[in-house]
């Protein structure tokens, strides 16, 4: 049974970067082994579908990305195998101008879906790992490191 929690968790960050740059972060293995605390030393085993290595607990992990440029979203498929993956996270991109904000800045949102079976813990984890995972992606793409 769920706590009582929200279902879904929301965080964003306004980056000073196109929406381009910060997609391409989003979704490629360069990327994403570098803020992805699930999924360290990312790498592309086939197209769309990555592994790697989660810094909580060690364990491999797996996503398979779905890119909708046009809407600028990422989805991930997560799970610990790849014939087992749950569509649960999203990444969302907005053109800052379009929000009031300067040319060439984002905002970058990610969603995640609570699963019947993630007790109160994981949860908090995957919340407070989301809000920490957002502050590395604004910092790597605004530093360009």
């Amino acid at each position: 049974m769920l706590g009582m929690s929200s279902p879904v968790h929301t965080a964003a960050r306004l980056c000073r970067v196109d929406a381009a740059a910060a997609m391409a972060h989003l979704s490629r293995a360069e990327g994403m082994g570098r803020w992805c605390l699930g999924l360290w030393h990312t790498r592309e085993v086939s197209p769309g579908l990555f592994s790697g290595q989660s810094l909580f607990d060690g364990g491999t992990g797996w996503v398979r990305v779905t890119v909708d440029a046009a809407a600028g979203r990422v989805h991930y498929a997560v799970g610990a195998t790849p014939d087992r993956l749950v569509p649960r996270i999203e990444a969302s991109v907005v053109a800052g101008e379009c929000l009031g904000h300067a040319e060439g800045s984002c905002v970058i949102a990610m969603i995640a879906w609570r699963t019947a079976d993630m007790d109160d813990a994981r949860w908090q984890r995957l919340m407070a790992a989301h809000e920490v995972e957002l502050d590395l992606i604004r910092t790597q793409l605004e530093t360009r490191t």
